[in-house]
């Protein structure tokens, strides 16, 4: 390896030297002329830095690339999450919840895992069956602390198979308050679950006998403790479906008798076209054309009975006015005599059913609780009423509007916060027990899923309900709890679920130290 004077040497002789210096140093050396010349080039290189500034340059390229790529892993690393066998009880646990089975929850995770080895069914199921024993005991904690938050509550009756499940919702929050799978369904066993809530005000069901006497009963308990009184509304939603069907059963009548009477012209007809004598064939065809038209006649007079008496069971009447059970009860008894048969008997029976109606009673308590003036609240409610019913609008009910709103000005600086008082009273008011049927119908839906239901798993499902929040709508944001009033602490429902019960009852009670 020549030294570096050499090298200089060298590259001096081959830039600067004469004719026959190279060779003649080439010779002194013992070496080629091509080296020296190659020296003089890596010289001249050396010297000029392009090369060097070359290599340097293509140097912290690749740096910048190898810092690009552990900034896309550090990313990447950010959310990736180690599939453990804890987050993998978790994935069963929220699939569970959820509603999906296990067989497809174990499909997911394998997707998710790729070639790693995957629990199989039976391990997954022991981890729910555990999740759902925790879950009953934080549920154990939490129904402590909302049942005596809860003023009114729609409650019915689901089965999976052949077991009765109580269930309970609190309509404003939409919290799942009751899900109890019990061994019968009977009066003493809702009694037993009412007595449960004790801040309960009213009670929106359907006309299940069970159900029905389980409130007589808590009535009956309330008045021998000298405790305020629940109110018992009948729920609207089931009455005007049997009456929707008793109506499709009149028409179906009335049509078929004119189909009927319809067949018997045809065969009429046919015997006069083809000459032969129509004797004794009309008397029968003719009964069956008056038949036709008195079924037709009792069903147009059905259809506008019903629609009169389904005007009974909203908060304002077609004309606009605050509804009242007087008012209601009058609308039903004119319209009852057109719906006869055996059609409309249970429509009838429960058109005549006080409870139902006490929604309107409970709608003018809470107006009257409001304690504003009569001729205010009057104008207030003809607004409302104009705002439920915008297919009144028109010129005239414009006007009318207008003459109302300067009548509101002048009396009542702040109406429209009164207005908003007013819209909230009757926004509280629940007339059909469909909340507590859309949580029933997630129910059903989830039970198609699975081949048993047991109480762990409802536990978990309804630990999972009132801790999820909901998507869409005026409650978007909040969970069934935060709606119901509970200050829950902010953990996800994986972390909520590892909590102890005594650590759940701390918490809570230092929150509500805190508040």
């Amino acid at each position: 390896m020549p030294t570096i004077p050499q090298r200089i040497a060298s590259a001096f002789a081959v830039l600067c030297g004469h004719y026959g210096d190279v060779t003649q140093m080439a010779r002194s050396r013992e070496r080629s002329r091509q080296s020296l010349y190659r020296e003089a080039e890596q010289v001249a290189d050396a010297v000029d830095g392009t090369a060097a500034r070359a290599r340097i340059d293509e140097l912290q390229r690749q740096l910048a690339e190898r810092r690009a790529e552990v900034q896309a892993l550090e990313e990447r690393l950010k959310h990736a999450v180690e599939i453990t066998p804890e987050k993998q009880h978790e994935f069963a646990a929220v699939a569970q919840a959820e509603g999906v089975n296990l067989s497809a929850a174990r499909r997911l995770l394998r997707v998710v895992k790729g070639s790693a080895p995957t629990p199989s069914v039976p391990a997954l199921g022991r981890a729910t069956l555990e999740a759902g024993g925790r879950a009953g005991a934080l549920l154990t904690v939490l129904d402590e602390a909302a049942r005596p938050l809860v003023r009114q509550g729609t409650a019915a009756e689901i089965f999976f198979g052949r077991r009765p499940v109580l269930m309970v919702v609190e309509p404003e929050s939409l919290c799942w308050i009751t899900g109890r799978v019990v061994e019968a369904r009977d009066g003493v066993t809702w009694a037993a679950e009412f007595a449960r809530l004790p801040a309960l005000e009213a009670v929106v069901r359907d006309d299940g006998t069970g159900l029905g006497k389980g409130v007589k009963l808590e009535r009956a308990r309330r008045r021998a403790a000298s405790l305020p009184d629940l109110d018992d509304t009948l729920d609207v939603f089931h009455t005007l479906r049997e009456g929707g069907r008793a109506l499709r059963q009149t028409w179906g009548a009335a049509t078929r008798a004119l189909e009927r009477a319809g067949a018997a012209q045809k065969g009429l007809d046919r015997l006069g076209r083809q000459g032969r004598s129509r004797q004794g064939h009309g008397t029968a065809t003719n009964r069956l054309w008056r038949q036709a038209e008195r079924l037709w006649d009792q069903a147009l007079a059905a259809e506008t009975a019903w629609d009169q008496a389904k005007s009974a069971f909203e908060l304002f009447t077609p004309e606009g006015r605050l509804n009242d059970r007087a008012q209601a009860e009058a609308v039903v008894a004119a319209a009852l005599p057109h719906l006869g048969g055996a059609a409309w008997a249970k429509t009838r029976r429960l058109l005549l059913r006080r409870e139902s109606f006490t929604f309107l009673d409970r709608a003018g308590q809470r107006l009257a609780d409001l304690g504003l003036d009569a001729n205010v609240l009057s104008a207030l409610l003809d607004l409302e009423g104009l705002r439920r019913q915008p297919w009144r609008l028109s010129a005239a009910t414009r006007a009318w509007a207008l003459a109302r709103t300067v009548h509101l000005t002048k009396a009542c600086s702040d109406w429209r916060a009164e207005a908003r008082r007013v819209r909230a009273a009757l926004r509280g008011v629940w007339r059909a027990s469909s909340l507590v049927e859309c949580v029933n119908s997630v129910a059903r839906m989830q039970q198609a899923r699975h081949r048993r239901m047991t109480q762990g798993l409802l536990d978990l499902k309804r630990l999972y309900w009132n801790l999820r929040q909901f998507r869409a709508g005026h409650r978007k944001g909040q969970t069934p709890y935060e709606l119901l009033g509970l200050d829950l602490p902010a953990l996800s429902f994986w972390e909520f679920l590892k909590l102890t019960p005594d650590e759940l009852r701390g918490r809570l009670s230092d929150q509500q130290v805190a508040a």
